[in-house]
């Protein structure tokens, strides 16, 4: 997919030989791309420890133990995002990119996050930090070979199973990790 052509949302995969460890064998899910800026969260990092410890009592109170809590790259923030697809009554949302919200919003957590969520997968993310790039910045490291393209997959995007995420999503564009070269778009 030409970087010319990318809109948001899709998802970006970090090439093997990528040397920046902030990044090593991530899946981002890009929210925001224009000529000035791009903006995405990891979905396959964790933070270790229960969610609970990252959010005071008031607000921890009713989400599921065992919420996993998204590193959504290496520029922390103050607060906690919830990324989700479908809008939520009562919940107030930023649309990013079609199909894609965020929200920050303490009942958002309830909603998509409550210890009655036993069985089920949300369409959540509740994420920590972002990934972020200034003007023509992911363009040069795409070009560089930094970088693989994702069309949008939910399935990718919002997973349930982290640990072999980054392989998986490889493998379905035909790209087997072993065989990649540090040549820009080289594969052996």
């Amino acid at each position: 997919m030409p970087v010319e052509t990318l809109k948001a949302p899709y998802i970006l995969l970090a090439s093997p030989d990528l040397p920046d460890p902030n990044f090593r064998q991530s899946v981002i899910v890009m929210g925001h791309h224009d000529a000035e800026s791009a903006l995405g969260w990891i979905v396959n990092r964790t933070v270790d420890g229960p969610v609970s410890s990252f959010l005071p009592d008031e607000i921890a109170e009713g989400i599921h133990p065992t919420t996993p809590l998204r590193l959504g790259g290496p520029v922390l923030t103050p607060g906690l995002l919830v990324l989700h697809l479908e809008r939520i009554e009562g919940i107030e949302s930023t649309e990013i990119a079609p199909g894609l919200l965020v929200s920050s919003q303490p009942p958002v957590l309830r909603v998509l996050f409550g210890e009655d969520l036993t069985g089920r997968h949300p369409r959540g993310l509740l994420v920590l930090g972002y990934s972020g790039w200034g003007a023509g910045q992911l363009e040069r490291e795409m070009s560089e070979g930094s970088w693989f393209i994702l069309p949008w997959d939910v399935d990718f995007a919002f997973p349930s199973d982290t640990e072999t995420l980054w392989e998986r999503a490889l493998y379905h564009l035909g790209v087997d990790p072993a065989k990649v070269t540090t040549a820009p778009g080289s594969v052996n």
